[in-house]
């Protein structure tokens, strides 16, 4: 894989739960120190849903804490690791833009219960620019069933 995952889990005043990948290889140090993308991350109330899946992570690959701020590396070519740590971060996406209890409820639930096939199915479609998370997490939510079908076409 030409990233690297990370888990930020702020435990702080306000929970904060990101899921970003930093590119393996660089020409540039500087690369190193700067996210290539950011699956998903949320923060607030909403992060209490995750905290089960991210406590599975640390105990899993163990991690780094730093002041309130738990850091989770996971392994580099493990497929694995690498499909748990889009799980939380595509669950991490829909909690933050989802419309409503019922939509997170259950897209949740959906995103945490899927396979890992239609993990990466969906990661793809979050990660593709012509797609966007917008419409990635408008599908999930009609998928799931948390929302109808759109009234109208999003182009």
């Amino acid at each position: 894989m030409p990233f690297e995952y990370v888990l930020d889990w702020n435990r702080g005043n306000v929970e904060k739960i990101s899921v970003t990948a930093y590119p393996r290889y660089s020409p540039k140090a500087k690369a190193h120190k700067k996210p290539a993308f950011v699956i998903g991350a949320v923060e607030g109330s909403r992060a209490i849903i995750l905290r089960d899946g991210v406590e599975d992570a640390v105990r899993s690959y163990g991690s780094k804490r730093t002041g309130t701020t738990v850091r989770v590396h996971f392994p580099k070519n493990d497929t694995e690791a690498i499909a748990k740590a889009y799980r939380i971060g595509l669950a991490a996406a829909v909690l933050e833009n989802a419309p409503n209890n019922g939509a997170i409820h259950k897209s949740t639930s959906y995103i945490l219960d899927a396979t890992n096939e239609e993990v990466w199915f969906w990661t793809s479609k979050l990660l593709d620019k012509r797609v966007g998370s917008e419409r990635t997490v408008a599908a999930l939510c009609i998928v799931s069933g948390a929302r109808s079908r759109p009234s109208r076409t999003v182009r």
